[in-house]
């Protein structure tokens, strides 16, 4: 089966993975080098299909192309193959031992790219001033969102915030202690992409029991909430899937406990979601921790922060979709390059890793 997720993505607090420690919890990883989403996407979509059948495949997407994989791992064989452009410079630890590479490289035509060379500059030189502005939109769009957070903290009850999460701790984990050291992962509940923010959120619940939607407002102690939920069960031994938040990396949006079979997670805007199934049920914080009525209280401000935080949210969409555009001409270059029978080798040279 497919689990699918995000482990990067352009954030209010710059460019943001979650690779190091992916790569750190496998055995061996194999780094697909000088490739890029629309060249590589193919050929993991392979993998994929031949292992889901028997094995469940972490599919990793990637935000501006969030269509198409950038890496695909598998638990079991606690392996990974991965675009490396993804990763950043890391430099590979331990070659050969437990880190191999593939180079796309070697497929391209020199004279092809060379006569693309000065537009290929440019296009890469844009995409990389996109970025920035898309990661400064996004840093002024926190700033709103949190002004909106200080309106709300105001009314925040601490102690009744803390009694009664300590009451939803006892009732998840009642007197269970597991008898082992806690495993816990790190992702991305959604991503900011050229179309607005996506979460896979649905996808990764669909064979959890039971699922826990918070409703609430910023600032009422939802993210807080979750990482309290995550200290418990890692000191009862418990396995901890964590999706932070695709805006502020900082912020929890989710937790899932699949050997309790639960899921709890931030069910409001951009990743709204309702009820679907008899036992999804609301953990609405906003009516258990919040005192007096902030929402009519300072309904005029927080109407105007939360517009301008969409404003600032909205030019950083249209920075990534500039990217995206600018991104696919410079891929097309690179994809025409490409002899597609050494594409095939390199599929059956994965396979064979996979099987060493």
């Amino acid at each position: 089966m497919r689990r699918t997720y995000f482990l990067g993505g352009t954030t209010a607090k710059g460019y943001y993975r979650f690779y190091d420690e992916l790569i750190s919890n496998l055995d061996r990883v194999l780094y697909i080098e000088g490739g890029f989403t629309s060249i590589v996407h193919p050929m993991l979509n392979e993998i994929v299909k031949t292992y889901e059948k028997d094995y469940e495949v972490g599919c990793v997407y990637n935000h501006i192309e969030p269509n198409q994989l950038e890496a695909v791992v598998i638990p079991e064989k606690r392996l990974a193959i991965i675009d490396r452009t993804k990763v950043g410079n890391k430099k590979l630890a331990f070659p050969k031992l437990l880190e191999n590479l593939i180079y796309i490289g070697e497929g391209y035509d020199y004279e092809y790219l060379a006569k693309h060379k000065d537009y290929l500059i440019q296009v890469r030189e844009e995409v990389k001033n996109y970025y920035q502005r898309a990661i400064n939109h996004f840093e002024n769009g926190l700033k709103y969102h949190e002004e909106v957070e200080k309106i709300y903290i105001q009314f925040l009850n601490v102690d009744k915030a803390n009694k009664e999460t300590d009451v939803l701790i006892r009732r998840i984990f009642r007197a269970s202690w597991l008898n082992k050291k806690s495993t816990v992962v790190n992702r991305y509940l959604g991503a900011a992409t050229p179309d607005g923010p996506i979460d896979f959120v649905l996808d990764l619940t669909q064979d959890v029991e039971e699922r826990i939607f918070i409703k609430g407002r910023s600032g009422t102690g939802k993210s807080t909430m979750l990482k309290k939920i995550v200290k418990e069960a890692e000191q009862r031994g418990y396995d901890v899937e964590i999706y932070h938040c695709g805006f502020d990396p900082e912020s929890l949006d989710m937790i899932i406990l699949r050997e309790l079979g639960l899921a709890i997670f931030d069910a409001t805007a951009p990743h709204e979601h309702e009820p679907q199934r008899s036992n999804d049920e609301i953990y609405d914080v906003y009516e258990l921790f919040i005192d007096g009525n902030p929402d009519q209280d300072y309904q005029e401000q927080i109407l105007e922060l939360k517009g301008k935080y969409k404003k600032e949210t909205k030019k950083a969409t249209n920075c990534l979709k500039s990217i995206q555009d600018r991104q696919r001409a410079f891929e097309t270059v690179y994809k025409n390059a490409l002899d597609e029978g050494f594409l095939k080798g390199v599929i059956a040279r994965i396979n064979n890793w996979i099987e060493s």
